[in-house]
Protein backbone atom coordinates (compact mmCIF):
# COMPACT_ATOMS: atom_id res chain seq x y z
CA UNK A 1 0.00 0.00 0.00
CA UNK A 2 2.98 2.70 0.88
CA UNK A 3 4.85 1.50 -2.26
CA UNK A 4 1.25 2.29 -4.56
CA UNK A 5 0.22 5.50 -2.78
CA UNK A 6 3.73 6.91 -3.30
CA UNK A 7 3.67 6.38 -6.82
CA UNK A 8 0.17 7.55 -7.08
CA UNK A 9 1.45 10.83 -4.86
CA UNK A 10 4.25 11.42 -6.92
CA UNK A 11 2.29 11.00 -10.13
CA UNK A 12 -0.02 13.50 -8.84
CA UNK A 13 2.13 15.88 -8.09
CA UNK A 14 4.29 15.29 -11.09
CA UNK A 15 1.09 16.30 -13.38
CA UNK A 16 1.24 20.12 -12.18
CA UNK A 17 -2.41 20.23 -11.14
CA UNK A 18 -3.44 23.41 -9.61
CA UNK A 19 -6.16 24.81 -7.89
CA UNK A 20 -8.93 22.13 -7.21
CA UNK A 21 -8.30 19.01 -5.88
CA UNK A 22 -10.04 15.94 -4.95
CA UNK A 23 -10.56 14.13 -1.55
CA UNK A 24 -12.72 11.66 -0.89
CA UNK A 25 -14.68 12.21 -4.39
CA UNK A 26 -14.87 15.95 -3.34
CA UNK A 27 -13.77 18.62 -5.12
CA UNK A 28 -11.95 20.91 -2.96
CA UNK A 29 -10.36 24.32 -3.45
CA UNK A 30 -7.82 25.14 -0.68
CA UNK A 31 -6.86 28.72 -0.25
CA UNK A 32 -4.41 30.19 2.37
CA UNK A 33 -3.07 33.43 3.97
CA UNK A 34 0.51 33.55 5.73
CA UNK A 35 -0.11 33.73 9.72
CA UNK A 36 0.53 37.76 9.73
CA UNK A 37 -1.34 38.11 6.45
CA UNK A 38 -4.87 37.80 7.48
CA UNK A 39 -4.64 40.81 9.85
CA UNK A 40 -5.62 44.16 7.58
CA UNK A 41 -9.05 42.30 6.51
CA UNK A 42 -10.26 39.57 8.73
CA UNK A 43 -10.89 42.22 11.46
CA UNK A 44 -14.35 42.40 10.25
CA UNK A 45 -15.06 38.67 9.41
CA UNK A 46 -17.83 36.79 11.11
CA UNK A 47 -16.69 33.19 11.46
CA UNK A 48 -19.59 30.86 12.22
CA UNK A 49 -18.87 27.88 14.42
CA UNK A 50 -20.81 24.69 16.02
CA UNK A 51 -20.29 21.28 16.91
CA UNK A 52 -21.71 18.26 14.64
CA UNK A 53 -21.68 14.38 15.10
CA UNK A 54 -19.62 12.47 12.37
CA UNK A 55 -19.05 9.33 12.10
CA UNK A 56 -15.93 9.29 13.62
CA UNK A 57 -17.25 11.19 17.04
CA UNK A 58 -17.95 14.98 17.85
CA UNK A 59 -16.58 17.80 15.24
CA UNK A 60 -15.95 21.23 15.13
CA UNK A 61 -16.52 23.25 12.40
CA UNK A 62 -15.86 26.22 11.50
CA UNK A 63 -16.63 28.20 8.40
CA UNK A 64 -15.63 32.16 7.33
CA UNK A 65 -16.84 33.89 4.62
CA UNK A 66 -13.99 32.58 2.05
CA UNK A 67 -15.19 29.09 3.33
CA UNK A 68 -14.70 26.09 5.92
CA UNK A 69 -11.43 27.03 8.34
CA UNK A 70 -11.64 24.48 10.60
CA UNK A 71 -12.49 21.05 11.23
CA UNK A 72 -11.24 19.11 14.23
CA UNK A 73 -12.69 16.08 16.44
CA UNK A 74 -13.39 16.62 20.06
CA UNK A 75 -13.82 14.59 23.15
CA UNK A 76 -16.40 16.51 25.11
CA UNK A 77 -13.80 17.48 27.98
CA UNK A 78 -12.11 19.06 25.23
CA UNK A 79 -14.42 21.67 23.42
CA UNK A 80 -13.66 24.21 25.14
CA UNK A 81 -10.14 23.85 24.14
CA UNK A 82 -10.64 23.56 20.59
CA UNK A 83 -13.23 26.48 20.76
CA UNK A 84 -10.62 28.77 22.10
CA UNK A 85 -7.91 27.46 20.04
CA UNK A 86 -9.81 28.75 16.79
CA UNK A 87 -10.41 31.92 18.85
CA UNK A 88 -6.25 32.25 18.99
CA UNK A 89 -5.86 31.28 14.84
CA UNK A 90 -8.90 34.22 14.10
CA UNK A 91 -8.20 36.63 17.00
CA UNK A 92 -9.83 39.02 15.23
CA UNK A 93 -12.50 37.55 13.92
CA UNK A 94 -15.73 37.69 15.56
CA UNK A 95 -17.07 33.66 16.42
CA UNK A 96 -20.64 33.02 16.54
CA UNK A 97 -22.24 29.94 17.50
CA UNK A 98 -24.48 27.69 15.22
CA UNK A 99 -24.42 24.33 15.25
CA UNK A 100 -26.94 23.99 12.48
CA UNK A 101 -24.46 25.13 10.40
CA UNK A 102 -21.90 22.77 11.33
CA UNK A 103 -24.32 20.16 11.09
CA UNK A 104 -24.52 21.00 7.02
CA UNK A 105 -21.04 21.51 7.28
CA UNK A 106 -20.40 17.71 8.46
CA UNK A 107 -23.28 16.35 6.35
CA UNK A 108 -21.23 17.60 2.78
CA UNK A 109 -17.87 16.12 4.06
CA UNK A 110 -18.89 12.95 5.41
CA UNK A 111 -21.77 11.78 4.25
CA UNK A 112 -21.41 11.52 0.34
CA UNK A 113 -20.70 8.22 -1.05
CA UNK A 114 -17.17 7.36 -2.12
CA UNK A 115 -16.43 9.09 -6.01
CA UNK A 116 -19.67 11.53 -5.49
CA UNK A 117 -19.42 15.21 -6.10
CA UNK A 118 -22.44 17.24 -5.71
CA UNK A 119 -22.47 21.06 -4.30
CA UNK A 120 -19.55 22.17 -7.25
CA UNK A 121 -16.42 22.82 -5.09
CA UNK A 122 -15.75 22.90 -1.63
CA UNK A 123 -14.00 26.29 -0.47
CA UNK A 124 -11.68 25.62 2.70
CA UNK A 125 -9.62 28.27 3.52
CA UNK A 126 -6.88 28.14 6.50
CA UNK A 127 -3.78 30.07 7.47
CA UNK A 128 -0.13 28.55 7.31
CA UNK A 129 3.29 29.02 6.38
CA UNK A 130 4.50 28.65 2.29
CA UNK A 131 5.78 25.20 3.56
CA UNK A 132 2.58 23.85 5.33
CA UNK A 133 0.16 24.67 2.91
CA UNK A 134 2.46 22.88 0.26
CA UNK A 135 2.23 19.92 2.42
CA UNK A 136 -1.65 20.29 3.12
CA UNK A 137 -2.05 20.64 -0.76
CA UNK A 138 0.20 17.41 -1.34
CA UNK A 139 -2.93 15.66 1.30
CA UNK A 140 -5.31 16.56 -1.54
CA UNK A 141 -3.57 14.43 -3.92
CA UNK A 142 -3.50 10.87 -2.06
CA UNK A 143 -6.31 8.71 -2.91
CA UNK A 144 -8.88 7.17 -0.53
CA UNK A 145 -8.03 3.92 0.60
CA UNK A 146 -4.38 4.51 -0.15
CA UNK A 147 -1.65 5.64 2.22
CA UNK A 148 2.09 7.25 1.94
CA UNK A 149 4.78 7.24 4.80
CA UNK A 150 6.09 10.88 6.04
CA UNK A 151 9.68 10.28 4.11
CA UNK A 152 7.39 9.26 0.78
CA UNK A 153 5.47 12.72 1.22
CA UNK A 154 8.66 14.37 1.55
CA UNK A 155 10.30 12.66 -1.34
CA UNK A 156 7.47 13.10 -3.25
CA UNK A 157 7.78 17.25 -2.32
CA UNK A 158 11.38 17.54 -3.57
CA UNK A 159 12.14 17.47 0.57
CA UNK A 160 14.09 13.90 0.88
CA UNK A 161 15.22 13.39 4.22
CA UNK A 162 12.67 15.69 5.21
CA UNK A 163 10.67 13.49 7.04
CA UNK A 164 10.30 15.77 10.00
CA UNK A 165 9.48 18.70 8.95
CA UNK A 166 6.89 17.09 6.72
CA UNK A 167 5.50 15.47 9.74
CA UNK A 168 5.15 19.13 12.07
CA UNK A 169 3.49 20.42 9.04
CA UNK A 170 0.85 17.34 8.71
CA UNK A 171 0.61 17.38 12.84
CA UNK A 172 -0.74 20.92 11.97
CA UNK A 173 -3.08 20.04 9.52
CA UNK A 174 -6.57 22.49 10.46
CA UNK A 175 -8.91 20.08 8.53
CA UNK A 176 -8.93 16.87 9.63
CA UNK A 177 -10.05 14.25 7.28
CA UNK A 178 -10.58 17.01 4.56
CA UNK A 179 -7.56 17.30 4.20
CA UNK A 180 -6.04 14.10 4.87
CA UNK A 181 -3.57 13.69 7.32
CA UNK A 182 -4.67 10.76 8.42
CA UNK A 183 -3.43 8.56 4.93
CA UNK A 184 0.45 9.32 6.20
CA UNK A 185 2.00 6.13 8.26
CA UNK A 186 4.92 5.44 9.15
CA UNK A 187 7.48 3.92 6.86
CA UNK A 188 7.09 0.36 8.68
CA UNK A 189 3.64 0.08 8.12
CA UNK A 190 2.86 1.68 11.78
CA UNK A 191 0.40 4.30 12.00
CA UNK A 192 3.02 6.69 13.63
CA UNK A 193 1.26 9.84 15.25
CA UNK A 194 -2.53 11.57 14.65
CA UNK A 195 -3.26 14.53 16.59
CA UNK A 196 -7.14 13.10 17.55
CA UNK A 197 -6.13 9.60 18.31
CA UNK A 198 -4.61 6.97 16.46
CA UNK A 199 -7.94 4.65 17.82
CA UNK A 200 -9.44 7.25 15.35
CA UNK A 201 -7.39 7.38 12.49
CA UNK A 202 -7.13 3.38 12.25
CA UNK A 203 -11.12 3.94 11.94
CA UNK A 204 -10.81 6.40 8.95
CA UNK A 205 -8.38 4.09 6.95
CA UNK A 206 -10.41 0.93 7.91
CA UNK A 207 -13.76 2.88 6.21
CA UNK A 208 -11.66 4.07 3.16
CA UNK A 209 -10.64 0.65 2.39
CA UNK A 210 -14.23 -0.92 2.49
CA UNK A 211 -15.36 2.17 0.72
CA UNK A 212 -18.61 2.01 3.02
CA UNK A 213 -19.53 3.33 6.50
CA UNK A 214 -18.84 1.21 9.49
CA UNK A 215 -21.85 -0.07 11.14
CA UNK A 216 -21.06 1.77 14.56
CA UNK A 217 -18.44 3.64 16.09
CA UNK A 218 -17.91 5.50 19.09
CA UNK A 219 -15.10 7.63 20.72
Amino acid sequence: MLRAGERALKAALGSARSGRRRSRGLRVRLDAVSPGGWKPWVVRWAIVAGYADSPFGRCLVGESPRGICRLAFVEFKDRRAEWTALQRTWPGARLDRDDGVAARWADRVFRQPAGAVSGGVLRAFVQGTAFQVRVWRALLEIPPGTVVSYGGLAAALGRSGGARAVGAAVGRNPLAWLVPCHRVIGAAGGLGGYRWGLARKRAMLAWESRQRPPAGCAF
